[in-house]
């Protein structure tokens, strides 16, 4: 009981402090989104294509010690193999080409007609998926838990005055899963969809989803009001297409950092660019474990939290490498 006592009141804390510098951090990625947009039928215009490529040190990632949260076992089938989840990294390609990442136009006042596609966003193996996607203002985020445990979801969305709450709900399991069918030799278990949960977006800007009962639970998502964005390829590629002529503010977003880019898009103008972006993000820092930890794997007497699904691994970037190349 006391174990279990003070296991909470560390998680409390963790957790406020968590909050606290992910939200601070937040506070430094907001591009400016308050502007109109007015769709013409029939619009076309030039296109612009391009690489992302990701410039100096990748910091060390966020390590969350499974202990400390709800589903240690289930959630640990993805993890170091040590007790702790690893937050999520991109899989850089080659010469460092940055995949994931979001590239967007500013200020764009009129143009092509808008984009109608619906945002699904899945749990599974309690990681958010996709963990960075792009939207247009007054479209749908369709949520679904496909994993046998409960998911208490929050969307926030960032301001220079912090954080926003815009939206909790609990995301529950399909009545068919069982954390013991995931679990059990053999791994019989079949992920299947819950209740799904809707939600509409409203304000444009950057919104982060979490699980209020698994802190390692992280996605973003760009709200804008127009459909002048792209998200990068595996090769760090993008393509924006039916672009109206003139000079614009190219923005690249990613929770790694944000990189901002004068352009003209014209007949004599920029129609390829390649672009370089530094980590400079505070939302993803550094934490060393310490030599005596006293909130490992011990807390719960068990060992028995294996990576079945992911073994998580890191190995620090070498800074000379990255961006080199064409």
């Amino acid at each position: 009981m006391l174990q279990e006592k003070y296991q909470r009141a560390v998680l409390s804390i963790m957790t406020g402090i968590l909050l606290s510098i992910l939200f601070v951090g937040l506070n430094v990625l907001i591009p400016v989104v308050g502007w109109t947009y007015e769709a013409l039928p029939d619009f076309t215009g030039k296109k612009l294509t391009g690489t992302v490529k990701l410039k100096g040190k990748v910091p060390t990632p966020k390590r969350f010690n499974l202990v400390l949260f709800s589903d240690p076992y289930y959630c640990g089938r993805i993890s170091d193999g040590k007790g702790w989840r690893i937050s999520p990294m991109p899989e850089l390609g080659e010469h460092a080409a940055l995949p994931g990442a979001i590239v967007f136009l500013e200020d764009v006042k009129k143009g092509k007609l808008g984009n109608t596609s619906e945002t699904i966003i899945q749990t599974k193996n309690c990681v958010f998926l996709p963990y960075v996607s792009v939207t247009q203002l007054g479209q749908t985020f369709h949520f679904q838990n496909w994993d046998p445990v409960q998911h208490k979801l929050e969307v926030f969305l960032t301001s220079k005055q912090g954080a926003q709450s815009l939206f909790g709900e609990t995301l529950q399991p399909h009545p068919e899963n069982r954390k013991s069918d995931f679990l059990s030799t053999g791994q019989t278990g079949r992920h299947q969809a819950g209740t799904e949960i809707q939600y509409k977006t409203h304000k444009s800007g950057i919104l982060v989803f979490r699980c209020k009962l698994h802190d390692y639970m992280e996605g973003w998502s760009l709200v804008l009001p127009h459909p002048y964005f792209s998200l990068t390829g595996k090769d760090g590629e993008f393509s924006l297409a039916d672009i109206p002529p003139g000079t614009y503010n190219l923005i690249v977003w990613h929770p790694l950092g944000q990189q901002e880019t004068i352009i003209e898009v014209g007949a004599k103008h920029t129609s390829h660019i390649k672009i370089l972006i530094t980590p400079n993000s505070p939302t993803i820092y550094a934490e060393e474990e310490t030599a005596n930890n006293p909130f490992g794997i011990d807390l719960v007497g068990d060992s028995s939290i294996v990576p079945t699904a992911e073994l998580q691994k890191w190995e620090p970037r070498i800074e000379n490498n990255l961006g080199a190349g064409s």
